[in-house]
């Protein structure tokens, strides 16, 4: 078996708050958009993978929808982004961000560490190689 992309999928409650935080705030190229019947869309390349944000269905937009509403529990995904320098990761995100809880660690392998959040939820851990 060959894996050609390696894609984490996100259906976001307000889909244009989360592009904003993926494409402005964590600075990821948008790869692609779509606006379909079943919804809009868009890809965010990520290193070697890619994190993709779905919106709800047209139609759906005000209403509730399971998929894109569930509360669950938040710390079954952790969005991990490998960087070359946490500390110039860091900066960069703060100057967009000011929204950065507990600020750089070691992590317990003694690699370098921050994290954030997504709108919905979504734990993003940014750590140095």
């Amino acid at each position: 078996m060959e894996i050609r992309q390696f894609r984490v999928v996100v259906r976001a409650r307000d889909f244009d708050r989360s592009c904003r935080f993926y494409g402005e705030t964590l600075a990821l190229p948008r790869l692609q958009s779509w606006d379909r019947e079943a919804g809009r869309g868009a890809l965010f390349a990520a290193g070697t993978g890619a994190i993709e944000v779905l919106g709800r269905p047209h139609g759906l937009e005000a209403g509730r929808e399971e998929s894109f509403d569930y509360q669950g529990p938040q710390q079954k995904l952790t969005v991990v982004l490998t960087v070359t320098s946490a500390e110039k990761a860091y900066e960069d995100l703060i100057f967009r961000d000011r929204n950065i809880p507990g600020g750089l660690r070691p992590d317990p392998d003694g690699a370098l560490v921050f994290e954030t959040h997504d709108p919905d939820g979504v734990k993003i851990v940014f750590r140095q190689t």
